[in-house]
């Protein structure tokens, strides 16, 4: 956990540690709950509303077995020190809109037949967040919007779309576990990458050479990705990154398929 905590920092220098870590932990442990490194689990919902769930260990979060919210802040510290922040992520972006995808099968064929995944690495399903940046906004505090919230979805037009963001399990790499957090821009070009492995570490050589791959990507591009440059962590990163990379944003075009049919009267 401590190999982690310097990237956390660097990545979110405005919005430092809220918990106590220590104690965090220990009432993880007491409520016999493991780790979880699943960005797309934790990033779904916004701090407040962790909080609640821990209060209740609803929806996949441990019920913290305590009357005091700052010890649910210390959990909460926990839990965000060991996955990727998608305020981490965002950018500008004010608010974000929490999509649930599928696949349909001209997806899957193309994830198969062009981007060449095996079966293992085509999920089904996938969540999407969508950036947008609205004047009403602040970037230091997203907005969340899901599915049934209609009426501020009708706000996230498309022109204020800000880009995209998709966590991806690294699936067979180095024994499973690994995860990659993905963030694109409108045209589908990375600007972040960041790598985890199962305990929620950060580790440097594997992230250095994640960034070999920020400016790459192409919409309906599916190519593998060529980070460049030389060394073993480049050339153990690029093909599973890339396809991950390439899983994710299929996911991604579901979503505008998605968004397309919602706003064809608007």
């Amino acid at each position: 956990m401590l190999h982690a905590l310097p990237l956390l920092l660097v990545l979110a220098a405005d919005r430092p540690v809220s918990g106590d870590v220590v104690n965090g932990d220990r009432l993880l442990k007491e409520a016999e709950a493991s780790v979880r490194v699943d960005g797309s689990w934790i990033n779904r919902y916004p701090d407040e509303s962790i909080l609640k769930l821990l209060e209740s260990g609803k929806d996949g979060f441990p019920e913290v077995d305590s009357d005091n919210l700052l010890d649910r802040w210390d959990v909460l510290t926990s839990l965000r020190l060991r996955n990727t922040d998608l305020r981490d992520l965002s950018g500008d972006a004010t608010h974000v809109y929490v999509a649930e995808t599928k696949l349909d099968d001209n997806a899957a064929a193309r994830l198969r037949d062009q981007a060449h995944l095996p079966p293992a690495k085509i999920e089904a399903e996938r969540r999407v967040f969508a950036l947008f940046t609205l004047a009403e906004g602040s970037k230091n505090k997203l907005s969340y919007t899901g599915p049934k919230e209609t009426k501020k979805r009708d706000k996230l037009k498309k022109d204020k779309k800000a880009g995209y963001v998709v966590f991806v399990p690294l699936t067979g790499f180095k024994g499973g576990g690994y995860e990659a957090a993905f963030a694109v821009d409108p045209d589908i070009k990375i600007t972040r990458v960041v790598v985890r492995d199962g305990k929620g570490s950060t580790p440097d050589d594997l992230n250095q050479a994640a960034q070999r791959f920020v400016g790459k990507g192409a919409r309906g591009k599916y190519d593998e990705l060529k980070a460049g440059g030389a060394g073993k962590a480049v050339a153990e990163i690029q093909g599973p990154l890339s396809q991950a990379f390439l899983a994710g944003m299929e996911a991604v075009y579901m979503f505008e398929v998605d968004e397309r049919e919602y706003f064809a009267f608007d």
